[in-house]
């Protein structure tokens, strides 16, 4: 079973496939669609500052799409690592073993085409403009290097237009919406359906 979860930055995508992991432990694994951004090694810093990491072109689908049906098949893959400092793909990659179910996080999980034909089911995250943008502050100067006015130009430039235009639209594909303020039981609902799902393949 693939399922994915899309949603807007800062939305909680990889908090919720950590947790869904949890929950069904070897029964699950993770892939996260942020590791598939395009290479960009060498590029100039004129460059590099008007790349746009919140357009589906960013994305290289069609090996995320190849190694998802690998997966599926039973096979492992080697997933990409991508470093944000250098908008570059590592040398080194990382092993990403099958099993029953296939958890797959990103931005425009739902909105693909070729990929969200593959899902069995698909989730999408519903939180405030406000409360993301909050979120996405903390994680860019935490997590990824970014200061505080390259993060609001980024949001300003690209994260809320493609929001609006390719991210939000795509709730409509979605077969749960999870309104993330209003519903804290949420997860663990969608981990005990997905259980039954999985305990009903066999």
């Amino acid at each position: 079973m693939i399922i994915g979860l899309g949603g807007g930055s800062g939305s909680g995508k990889s908090w919720l496939a950590s947790y869904l992991k949890r929950k069904l432990g070897s029964r699950a694994t993770v892939v996260c669609l942020d590791w598939y951004y395009r290479d960009h090694a060498g590029t100039s810093p004129e460059k590099s500052a008007k790349l746009n990491f919140d357009h589906p072109d960013s994305i290289e689908t069609s090996l995320l799409v190849r190694h998802l049906r690998r997966l599926s098949r039973g096979q492992p893959v080697d997933a990409p690592l991508y470093d944000y400092a250098t908008h570059a793909r590592l040398k080194q990659t990382q092993r990403v073993r099958p099993a029953e179910l296939i958890i797959v996080e990103g931005l425009f999980v739902l909105h693909d085409g070729p990929l969200r034909d593959i899902l069995d089911a698909g989730v999408y995250i519903q939180v405030p403009d406000d409360v993301r943008l909050l979120r996405r502050v903390r994680r860019d100067v935490r997590e990824r290097r970014v200061d505080l006015d390259e993060t609001l130009a980024i949001y300003e430039r690209c994260v809320r237009p493609m929001h609006l235009r390719f991210i939000e639209p795509s709730a409509r594909a979605a077969d749960w919406v999870w309104r993330q303020l209003e519903d804290r039981k949420f997860p663990s609902k969608l981990a005990r359906t997905i259980s039954r799902r999985l305990n009903g393949r066999h």
